[in-house]
């Protein structure tokens, strides 16, 4: 089972996108969790009801700092694309996904960032 911390500046949308995906639909292959750079106060409730869209219910999960994970390992450390400071974790692969922040988008384009993220998940950490 691969262990993968996914990291945003917020913690608020595109991580915990990544997180509920891998967990929820990939959870016999992926533990995942998430964390920022900056973290919000609270998840996003476009994130929210995205991952409602596709079955995905889930209690809302505060936000939390990349830092809180500073000391566990990682089989993979993936970035979303947005220039995060992330501490050093040894041994661990880390990927750069060059994802746009969905947090301003309307619902269509934020449900297809959430559906790049999966695909992402599915090609490039279980098939990569």
């Amino acid at each position: 089972m691969l262990n993968v911390l996914f990291v945003c500046v917020e913690n608020a949308c595109r991580s915990q996108l990544a997180e509920q995906i891998s967990n929820r639909i990939y959870g016999d292959k992926i533990f995942a969790k998430s964390a920022g750079s900056q973290p919000a106060k609270t998840v996003n409730p476009k994130a929210i009801d995205s991952l409602k869209r596709i079955g995905i219910i889930f209690d809302e999960i505060q936000p939390k700092n990349v830092t809180n994970f500073s000391n566990e390992r990682f089989d993979y450390v993936v970035t979303m694309g947005c220039g995060d400071e992330c501490p050093f974790f040894p041994n661990t692969k880390t990927l750069d996904w060059k994802i746009p922040d969905p947090k301003h988008m309307n619902d269509d384009d934020f449900d297809n960032i959430r559906d790049l993220i999966e695909m992402k998940i599915n090609t490039e950490l279980l098939n990569g």
